[in-house]
């Protein structure tokens, strides 16, 4: 089934399908229409439509949209847009945007993609903060502190899997997701003050992959300490650009980044779709 997909898509599913991320029945084709669902993690529900070529005819790429969710049994779907600063799904990616409208999609977020490069200042490190490998410590721990970022997050993403699953059963999502990325084993940490956990930061292999702070430390300036463990980290792996995401509502963290020496590249339009 990846054979149906151009270059460089059809590399990229191979590559998923050896890390456990998609399979050939996951991917779909009508007329000059493609898609292939992926997952974040080994094991995990399929709930990202990643390649994503509607063709010319945004309803009839929407009805392969409907077949393939129907097919797969899915409840929920998520599909990103990407787009340089400036420029809007409605205009620059019409059939796109069309089609999954026309699917039942809503796009519900939009938010900010942020690069720091090597080369510019990296953010200074206050020293207030003490730093524990996830890894070293039981998934309860990492878990708890989990559940407990997750409380007032301004996270679209956070707030409504807290709101329909729960925070325990969205702070174990998370950690079975952190705990698959590619960044090595000592880069996702748990800050720590006096022994109290304040926060965690997890680099991926060229992101920062997720931060957060815990509520009764918020608004402490907790997020510049991370940012700087996590962006050094890769800095000193020899990253070359440091990217970023994060809601355009979400102003402290956001505001947090610009400070650090990130820069806006672009904005991303995540579009959902949930079975009624």
């Amino acid at each position: 089934m990846f054979d149906q997909f151009p270059e460089p898509a059809r590399s990229q599913l191979r590559s998923a399908f050896d890390e456990g991320r998609t399979r050939p029945e996951w991917c779909f084709a009508e007329g000059q229409a493609r898609l292939a669902y992926w997952a974040p993690f080994p094991g995990s529900e399929p709930a990202i439509v990643w390649q994503f070529d509607p063709g010319p005819d945004p309803v009839a790429a929407a009805g392969l949209l409907r077949h393939s969710m129907t097919a797969m049994g899915l409840t929920k779907a998520i599909h990103d847009i990407p787009l340089k600063p400036g420029l809007d799904p409605v205009v620059d990616r019409a059939v796109e945007h069309e089609a999954l409208i026309e699917a039942g999609f809503a796009m519900e977020v939009e938010r900010l993609l942020l690069e720091w490069a090597a080369g510019s200042d990296l953010p200074p490190d206050p020293g207030r903060l003490t730093y524990r490998p996830a890894r070293r410590m039981s998934p309860a721990e990492v878990i708890d502190v989990l559940v407990r970022v997750s409380e007032g997050s301004l996270d679209h993403d956070t707030r409504v899997e807290v709101a329909t699953s729960g925070a325990e059963k969205e702070a174990r999502w998370m950690y079975d997701d952190l705990m698959s990325r590619k960044g090595k084993p000592d880069w996702f940490v748990i800050a720590h003050l006096d022994e109290e956990p304040v926060g965690l930061v997890a680099p991926d292999d060229n992101s920062i992959a997720y931060i957060g702070v815990v509520p009764e430390h918020r608004g402490k300036g907790y997020v510049d300490d991370l940012l700087a463990r996590g962006t050094r980290t890769l800095a000193e792996a020899g990253v070359q650009r440091v990217v970023a995401a994060t809601d355009v509502a979400n102003v402290p963290t956001a505001d947090a980044f610009l400070r650090a020496g990130y820069s806006e590249v672009g904005r991303l339009f995540r579009y959902y779709w949930r079975a009624s």
